[in-house]
């Protein structure tokens, strides 16, 4: 009786671990066909030889969020594309615009060119009802592998203030789910596979992952891409005032410094 107690007491771990892992691959199955990998092309200003501008590639994840083809994404990632193109794991792909577009909460809505009639919209939960220690996972491509899962959890959630003015001034969830460039984006799903948040960015001394992930909620996301929806600029820059602007000669006491504009935006 004791030897067969001990064997149930093995066993029952492993059973248990196996039936966690295909509930993700069944999650993974429904969700990751309206996750997107998206390519950026952009100009940057030569630093290292003649003066001019080079094309330069850029990589992101984003979500299908409706019917009427709006991808969700970071708005680091398409701010200042002079092309974007989105891609699905069918090999569905098209070219589409930026319809909206907050770069202080880092989120941006793009609009497909063509719209695929096969894949089904993500919902967007009800990010309030997260709480610290909820088991989630998140979809995107890290250096170019698309499509790639990491599981995690939710390991705190920050106000604007909390985290500093170098991160997004929007409400994020902390996790040490696995987060990448190329991750960046890209959707957080709960365990019944309802988009919870969007990947922005990462604390890190080393340029890789150490733990430190940040994800814009899903109810931030709804506010800020359809209730109050910022237009496009197709710009970036930085605000120059105080000591900054006497070194740069401004003749007035601030200004905003363009970085880089894309082409044929507003801007």
């Amino acid at each position: 009786m004791r030897r067969l107690l001990i064997a149930l007491a093995l066993i029952l771990p492993v059973a248990q671990h196996a039936a966690a892992a295909a509930n993700y691959e069944r999650l993974f199955a429904k969700v990751d066909p309206a996750v997107a990998v998206i390519y950026t092309v952009e100009r940057d200003v030569v630093t290292n030889g003649p003066p001019g501008q080079v094309s330069q590639a850029g990589l992101g994840s984003g979500v299908l969020v409706t019917t009427q083809g709006y991808v969700i994404t970071a708005a680091h990632v398409v701010q200042t594309a002079d092309l974007v193109e989105v891609e699905f794991s069918n090999g569905f792909r098209t070219t589409a615009a930026v319809t909206a577009s907050d770069p202080e909460k880092d989120l941006a809505l793009l609009k497909l060119d063509k719209i695929p009639d096969d894949i089904t919209p993500m919902k967007l939960a009800d990010s309030d009802q997260v709480a610290i220690g909820q088991e989630v996972f998140v979809i995107g491509a890290p250096y170019g592998f698309s499509h790639t899962l990491s599981v995690g959890h939710i390991s705190g959630r920050h106000q604007p203030e909390e985290i500093g003015p170098d991160g997004p001034q929007a409400e994020t969830f902390q996790t040490d789910a696995v987060i990448n460039q190329g991750n960046s984006g890209g959707p957080m799903f709960n365990a019944r596979g309802e988009v919870i948040g969007i990947v922005s960015y990462i604390l890190s001394q080393s340029g890789g992952f150490e733990g430190l992930g940040f994800v814009i909620t899903s109810n931030e996301v709804v506010t800020t891409l359809f209730e109050q929806p910022m237009a496009w600029s197709g710009m970036s820059g930085v605000m120059i005032d105080g000591d900054m602007a006497v070194l740069l000669n401004l003749p007035q006491a601030a200004g905003f410094l363009v970085q880089k504009v894309a082409l044929n935006s507003p801007a």
